[in-house]
């Protein structure tokens, strides 16, 4: 039954319109990285390269991606009435979720880690590999945050890609900026700790340690989960049809 559910739901995010939109977006970077390489006119490609990654891969791709996936996994068939198929058959609701989750994440991660590797290996002009790696293991391990925290969202609420938008373009991009205390509850913060606790590029300092980042990573994977399977136990059938 696992592998029946991983199936239907990958069939699900791969075979609509979503996948291709999405995926023009993974350009956007590799293009500016492109450009700038061949301008030629900077003294700091790792800096420049560094910047293009955190702007337009960490902060922009990376939580977009998994806001479509996270919030289609299991959000559109909760929309269109499918999931009462789903919740009334005997299969236990965390196990749906993880199934959702881990497609959602599989999703984010085809999508952002060719994208990063491309983006860090044409800017550098395949030199500082470590800044490939640590941010690609960054985008990596945010991909299963968000992908965990919007595939629960969805669980919870049917606007839950407005609350997504919100939680990206609001309390990342500005809240966190604000307080420092906030950065604690920001997927970008973990995602960049991890990439700099790899890359160990002198320009880039991130403002959480790689440790305290993954373990904070790891909380919010299991608080989002916990969240979600307690939601999906509170559905009834009629809620659904």
């Amino acid at each position: 039954m696992t592998g029946t559910l991983l199936a239907l739901t990958a069939r699900q995010l791969l075979g609509r319109r979503r996948w291709a939109l999405i995926a023009l977006a993974a350009l956007l970077p590799i293009g500016i990285a492109l450009l700038t390489r061949l301008a030629g006119d900077s003294a700091d490609a790792a800096e420049d390269t560094i910047g293009t990654l955190d702007a337009f891969v960490i902060a922009l791709l990376l939580p977009l991606g998994a806001l479509v996936f996270g919030t289609a996994a299991l959000g559109a068939e909760i929309e269109d009435g499918t999931a009462v198929y789903l919740l009334a058959k005997p299969i236990a609701r965390w196990r749906i979720l993880a199934v959702k989750i881990a497609v959602a994440a599989a999703a984010t991660l085809a999508l952002t880690v060719p994208a990063t590797l491309a983006t860090a290996l044409i800017g550098l002009g395949g030199d500082e590999h470590a800044i490939a790696a640590g941010f690609t293991a960054g985008a990596a391990a945010g991909a299963v945050v968000y992908s965990a925290l919007f595939v629960s969202l969805s669980a919870i609420t049917s606007r839950a890609l407005i609350a997504g938008l919100i939680y990206v373009f609001v309390w990342e991009a500005f809240v966190t900026s604000l307080f420092s205390g906030t950065r604690w509850i920001s997927v970008r913060q973990y995602a960049l700790g991890v990439a700099d606790s790899i890359s160990t590029a002198p320009s880039f300092e991130a403002n959480l340690g790689g440790v305290p980042a993954a373990a904070a990573a790891a909380i919010a994977v299991a608080a989002a989960f916990a969240l979600g399977v307690r939601w999906l136990r509170r559905f009834e059938i009629g809620e659904v049809s």
